[in-house]
């Protein structure tokens, strides 16, 4: 398809008007909002929708199906009857068309490659996704629709998501109680990542699920759970308030840090990452703040702290609760005035700063036992993503490994897993989260002569990886694990992630110890 094709209507043969045929979809009928409209009796409401993709336009049939009916390819000069006496044929243009019918700009990610964009009702582990693909999609309480909604003040067929090679729109098909985008009545218009589309009484959150090829700072999400927490990153991107990012260890809160920034408006300034907990204690105050030469044994020379350096983007604070009492208090005060002072300084420095937080730990409790401090809670915990383990989200694993294997191409060349090795890795309850499924596909594809990651390999990395998160668990969460399941020694074991003769081993051994 040029950007010069056209559809002609024709009446009893003869050319009445050209429309241009651009990227977007073209919906053809009696009613006043479509983009060709035909005044005649016999005329349905919604005939025809033309939909161009991939240099090929398509022909929806919506008078025998007011969702969507028969698809077909809609050749060059061949006309298509509607109502009596008209049709339109598409038609090749000696020159290119700038005008495109409900126009909308190209969706581009920041590697180049289309947005890939998901349709999100529901909150948690309760929503539930819509994935837009290359095909229109019908929204409505009909059965016959592509996402049938059991909402009374939806109308049976009550809009329609259009997508093309240059975005993605949603047209409303004459609703009753209307189609609404970010709290306005629409007839046809753009959805942008982040937008609320509101459909009777049913929200659906606009997400970008990444793009075509992803790029290494990209989330790789497939779940409806994690769509819907990108659905929460997207609405929180445009704000400027500090974002508390909550989950366990090595589910990918500094990811989705960096997806909160990339997807503001201060996605062209810097991300710094800084680990609260990451660091000695002697050192958290100059990392964050800075300090001047001189200011204590060892500082040759003037450093600025990440405030200073995040100055214009993103600071991510990871594991603030590991944070002492004294610089919770000077965070505070940063938070309150946006000025910082460097260790040994007797100057102040503006800085403007989107902070972005996250931790593991239940910070409510800790204000409770007096170790954190409720100002500084308060002051971080305003907009809270929530980041679901891993082995509540299953539909997760297949995409992330054949994520990391991709990215270890260059240095092991081609992997793939075994479907059984693949089982396998869904029936594991992952209590390092995303980061201990990478560690288990690095350790099985050395371990792997060949290009295929078999059963066996996969075995004998998750040995090699829990027996360390084995001895990081304390006597006291063995036990309790072990009496949460009624003694079961394979079901606490298959909890806590470890081979059932490791729990047996390390509770023997705590008993002996008299642990």
């Amino acid at each position: 398809m040029g950007l010069g094709d056209t559809l002609c209507l024709c009446r009893s043969g003869r050319r009445i008007r050209v429309f241009p045929l651009g990227a977007a979809a073209v919906e053809v009928g009696s009613h006043p909002d479509c983009d060709i409209v035909i005044h005649a009796a016999g005329v349905p409401a919604r005939a025809l929708l033309f939909q161009p993709h991939g240099g090929t336009v398509y022909v929806y049939d919506l008078a025998s199906r007011p969702a969507l009916g028969a698809r077909s390819v809609a050749p060059v000069g061949q006309r298509i009857a509607v109502g009596a006496g008209y049709s339109v044929a598409r038609l090749k243009a000696e020159a290119p068309v700038p005008f495109e019918p409900g126009g909308t700009e190209l969706l581009r990610g920041r590697g180049g490659g289309a947005r890939r964009l998901s349709l999100v009702g529901g909150h948690g582990l309760g929503a539930r996704a819509f994935h837009v693909g290359e095909e229109p999609i019908s929204v409505g309480g009909a059965d016959g629709n592509a996402i049938a909604l059991s909402d009374r003040a939806v109308s049976q067929y009550h809009c329609r998501i259009e997508p093309s090679s240059r975005g993605v729109s949603v047209r409303d098909l004459g609703s009753t109680n209307g189609t609404w985008v970010d709290g306005l009545r629409i007839r046809r218009h753009e959805l942008r990542p982040g937008a609320v589309l509101r459909v009777g009484r049913t929200e659906l959150r606009v997400v970008n699920r990444g793009t075509v090829a992803d790029a290494p700072s990209e989330v790789v999400i497939e779940s409806s759970a994690m769509l819907s927490v990108m659905a929460e990153v997207d609405r929180f991107a445009r704000l400027p308030w500090p974002v508390l990012i909550r989950g366990e260890t090595g589910v990918g809160k500094e990811h989705v840090a960096r997806a909160l920034h990339e997807r503001g408006c201060r996605q062209h300034g810097p991300f710094v990452p800084l680990n609260g907990g990451g660091l000695p204690r002697d050192l958290i105050e100059s990392e964050l703040f800075g300090h001047e030469r001189g200011a204590f044994t060892g500082a040759i020379q003037a450093h600025r702290g990440a405030f200073e350096q995040a100055h214009g983007g993103t600071l991510f604070l990871d594991e603030v609760g590991e944070l002492p009492p004294n610089l919770q208090v000077r965070l505070l005060r940063v938070l309150e005035a946006w000025h910082v002072r460097r260790v040994g300084s007797e100057c102040t420095r503006r800085v403007d700063v989107r902070l972005v937080c996250a931790t593991h730990r239940d910070l409510r409790a800790m204000v409770q036992e007096g170790r954190f401090r409720s100002d500084l809670y308060y002051r971080i915990h305003r907009l809270i993503v929530e980041v679901p383990p891993l082995r509540v989200r299953p539909d997760d694993i297949t995409r992330l490994a054949e994520h990391f294997l991709h990215q270890m191409q260059p240095e092991l060349g081609e992997r793939r897993i075994d479907p059984q090795a693949l089982e396998r890795l869904h029936g594991y309850p992952w209590p390092g989260n995303v980061r201990e499924l990478r560690n288990v596909l690095e350790l099985a594809a050395v371990d792997s002569d060949g290009a295929v990651i078999d059963l066996t390999a996969i075995e004998r990395s998750l040995r090699r990886v829990s027996e360390p998160l084995a001895q990081s668990h304390s006597a006291d969460s063995l036990r309790e694990a072990l009496e949460h399941y009624g003694g079961n020694m394979s079901a606490a074991a298959r909890a806590l992630g470890i081979p059932r003769s490791t729990l047996r081993d390390r509770i023997k051994g705590a008993t002996e110890l008299g642990g």
